[in-house]
């Protein structure tokens, strides 16, 4: 580590523990228009930070109107990031599962090494595209609170991207949760995760098979070891309902895993007729198939399930979930950790789950409890959350950017990926941390610190397209200005604080640029 480095980190160490002592901005409430103050702190909170754009949009907005966007309303992008970002997407998502998708008609034959090796590539490729259109549209919206509220429910409903053909259901996932958030409803959301087969395969409820079924029976009679699999009840119940100490037991873990068996894959291969020959149920790329699934009785969080009911006690397993008050207050608890503070106060959390019942499980009604507590109007008078690593490196491109396209792909992905949290790529199923803990270090600082210099010495190009070669990338590759100015930087985090002037003093220009994008201001949100 050089000398300069290394006094930037001591006192970078130094400035980031400090607790928010200078206010930025007056308290807000909820129906209140936001000043150009308040707007930049909602941004940073309820965002990736800002640029002029947004700043001027956001600002004279009330908090509600900003958080019923973020809900309602999908981001639009710069026209050339938006043909970009259509062109990173690739084939149509029908398209790619009819030739790679369980029967599929482009699947080489299983004694093809060759073509097999080359399949499982496309499928690679394929995936990290996704991720990189992921990154695109976080760092360029227009609506960057839909991107970070989207971005909270994907992690709370986490996949992992890298497993088998979740290579390829990874953009779908991604846009049915978005699909899903537009109803403001919890509800909604769980059935979108728990109804797409990237939830399905990844925690392996694809393979289960009830013994007693069908299909069970045919596959014993063969000398076969089939089973019941308890993976996706337990995460449902652990982490996306009622949560660990949510009041339920191994017996309900049990009962849920045989509920839900029947769950399946929609195959290409398989005709609408041949479906309905055995009862099947398609539901998007997710089949419910009666040959596989446990018709006994049950009985789950208190309520019995009499014998025969088939995907409807699926449905109503899921209802239960949502409606069970331990959901609310794991739920409410998750947000408020991810948009207010690591220890939320307590009456916080209770006003929250209380609005989250009394709603039905409405993510405004949630989020406006949130917005209203005299903790969060506070909050937002100065950064006090540690920004997670792809919150940074995302509000570093915006920074430097400013109204100007993030179109490197590429340059998202490299950065987020050393720093260990790419969308998607969470290899369990808590998901990323969310907590200053979970990302604060000397040595996580000292990455970040890296990062800002190279920026600021101009080593990370946000304008240039991640590949070249098709009109859409070419028309992207002309310079267009993300430069890390000092003016654009303190533009994005407004005043610097009396330290950090005076830490300013005496530097070249790359590194005051460097020191403003590790300070404090810039590295809480």
């Amino acid at each position: 580590m050089g000398k300069n480095l290394l006094h930037f980190l001591q006192l970078l160490l130094a400035l980031i523990g400090l607790q928010a002592l200078e206010l930025a901005a007056a308290p807000v409430a909820l129906d209140q228009p936001m000043s150009e103050v308040q707007a930049r702190a909602m941004l940073s909170r309820f965002g990736y930070g800002p640029t002029p754009l947004t700043l001027a949009a956001t600002t004279g907005q009330t908090p509600r109107q900003y958080l019923m966007r973020a809900i309602r309303e999908t981001s639009a992008l710069p026209a050339p990031v938006d043909a970009l970002a259509d062109e990173l997407a690739g084939d149509p998502f029908d398209t790619v599962w009819s030739r790679y998708g369980p029967g599929g008609n482009a699947i080489p034959p299983a004694g093809d090494i060759p073509g097999r090796l080359a399949m499982n590539q496309r499928f690679s490729d394929y995936g990290r595209l996704q991720v990189e259109r992921r990154l695109l549209v976080m760092a360029n919206s227009d609506n960057p609170g839909h991107e970070a509220l989207l971005s909270f429910w994907l992690n709370h409903f986490s996949v992992f991207a890298g497993k088998g053909r979740n290579k390829l259901l990874v953009g779908d996932y991604i846009r049915s949760m978005a699909d899903a958030m537009q109803a403001d409803s919890f509800e909604a959301l769980l059935r979108a995760s728990f109804f797409h087969p990237a939830m399905q395969i990844y925690l392996d409820n694809d393979q289960s098979l009830a013994p007693d079924s069908r299909l069970g029976r045919h596959a014993i009679s063969r000398g076969k070891r089939i089973g019941i699999n308890e993976n996706l009840a337990r995460e449902l119940l652990e982490l996306h309902t009622l949560g660990v100490d949510g009041g339920y037991d191994q017996r309900d873990v049990q009962a849920l895993a045989r509920i839900i068996t029947g769950s399946d894959v929609y195959r290409a291969d398989v005709s609408a007729q041949e479906l309905a020959q055995v009862g099947a149920v398609r539901r998007g790329y997710f089949l419910f198939d009666p040959r596989r699934h446990d018709f006994g009785t049950k009985r789950f969080l208190g309520k019995d399930f009499p014998a025969g009911e088939g995907l409807a006690e699926i449905d109503r397993a899921l209802q239960l979930m949502t409606e069970h008050p331990s959901t609310a207050r794991h739920v409410a608890t998750k947000l408020a950790q991810r948009f207010l503070d690591d220890s939320p106060p307590v009456e916080v959390v209770v006003a929250m789950t209380d609005a989250f019942r009394n709603s039905g499980g409405r993510i405004s009604a949630t989020l406006f409890a949130l917005f209203e507590s005299p903790a969060f109007r506070a909050s937002l008078q100065a950064p006090n959350k540690f920004k997670e690593p792809i919150d940074y490196v995302l509000s570093v491109a915006r920074a430097v950017c400013g109204d100007l396209p993030v179109s490197n792909s590429q340059a998202l992905f490299a950065a987020v990926s050393k720093m260990d949290q790419l969308p998607m790529r969470r290899t369990t199923p808590d998901g990323y941390g969310t907590q200053e803990k979970d990302w604060l270090s000397p040595l996580t600082v000292a990455q970040r610190i890296r990062f800002a210099r190279d920026v600021a010495r101009g080593r990370v190009q946000f304008e240039q397209p991640g590949t070249t070669g098709s009109p859409s990338r070419r028309q992207l590759e002309q310079p267009s200005g993300c430069t890390a100015d000092r003016l654009r930087i303190e533009q994005a985090i407004g005043e610097p604080r009396v330290m950090t002037r005076r830490s300013l003093r005496g530097l070249t220009s790359v590194e005051k640029s460097t020191l403003l994008l590790s300070s404090p201001e810039f590295m809480r949100r």
